[in-house]
């Protein structure tokens, strides 16, 4: 009970102040593209040129409340398009399992954002060489939590592939369908100007660290092809073997690397406009609020 009320006792405050802050929020338009990282294409565990070659789009809306001059905190919404094919690795192991993906990611997060200049403008002190230049450097970081769903191309239609269990999920004893969503741990840095007394512009790169294997549907081992077949039909059995010879595999054998999670990243321009009807940052008087001899600074 005191932990609980030592935290109100700090965390008051600084509500307190943030109501007064008349130029604290920003609504912050975002758009650009997503690349995806893991069991198909290139290596998940390595940087790798593969994964550029399958970029989808990325929108996205948010909006960022200033704590203090250096920390501030975001709320977003983005929608990215990410897939993945094998034919595009390097690996020869990969290119022979043939298999391939796209996925729609619908995703809400919650960031902390770190300044590493002054930014003080945002909240409306004059902009000049004391008080926080144009350019800023800022460090982010968060969860994200997302909705997915993995897709497959065959004979001129794309498929859903969860209801498929491509690897024997719904067939194999204790193993169900994966779930559509998941969570990820969120992590980045971008760099913003102004542009005006309101507005700046900026590009950011954000990595999700996700708690799914099942991005790209591939995760374990393969299931008999046979069972597959007769359970949930034809295209569910191809789209679980897509090889390019042809030949048995043993049931049980590796599919994908269950070891390492998936991963998919947002790189975005970004476009924030000032919100409030405090004086404008270009100012530094008026109506605007000021920081000077206000707590909270660093």
């Amino acid at each position: 009970m005191r932990n609980k009320f030592l935290i109100w006792f700090l965390f008051v405050p600084v509500l307190l102040s943030a109501q007064r802050r008349q130029d604290r929020f920003e609504l912050v338009f975002m758009g650009g593209a997503a690349t995806y990282a893991g069991d198909l294409g290139g290596d998940q565990t390595k940087f790798s040129s593969d994964h550029l070659q399958k970029l989808g789009p990325a929108l996205g809306l948010g909006v960022r409340m200033h704590v203090t001059n250096f920390l501030a905190l975001r709320g977003n919404f983005n929608y990215g398009m990410v897939s993945g094919a094998d034919s595009l690795a390097n690996d020869p192991g990969r290119k022979l399992r043939n298999l391939s993906f796209r996925s729609p990611i619908y995703e809400g997060s919650l960031l902390f954002e770190l300044s590493l200049f002054n930014w003080r403008h945002l909240i409306g002190e004059k902009v000049n060489a004391t008080r926080g230049g144009k350019t800023n450097l800022y460090l982010f970081g968060g969860m994200s939590f997302f909705k997915f769903k993995p897709e497959a191309y065959y004979e001129g239609r794309w498929y859903e592939l969860q209801p498929f269990g491509t690897e024997g999920q719904g067939i194999k004893p204790n193993t169900p369908h994966y779930q559509l969503t998941s969570s990820a741990l969120v992590y980045g840095a971008g760099f913003r100007f102004l542009l005006g007394g309101r507005v700046s512009m900026g590009f950011e790169l954000g990595v999700r660290q996700t708690n799914t294997d099942y991005l790209d549907d591939v995760s374990k081992e393969h299931w008999d092809n046979g069972q597959i077949e007769a359970t949930y039909g034809q295209v569910a059995a191809a789209l679980a073997d897509r090889r390019v010879e042809d030949g048995p595999r043993p049931e049980g054998s590796k599919r994908g690397n269950s070891g390492v999670k998936d991963y998919f990243s947002f790189g975005q321009f970004t476009l924030a406009f000032k919100l409030g009807k405090g004086g404008g940052s270009q100012g530094g008087g008026g109506k605007g609020f000021r920081t000077r001899n206000r707590c909270f600074q660093f």
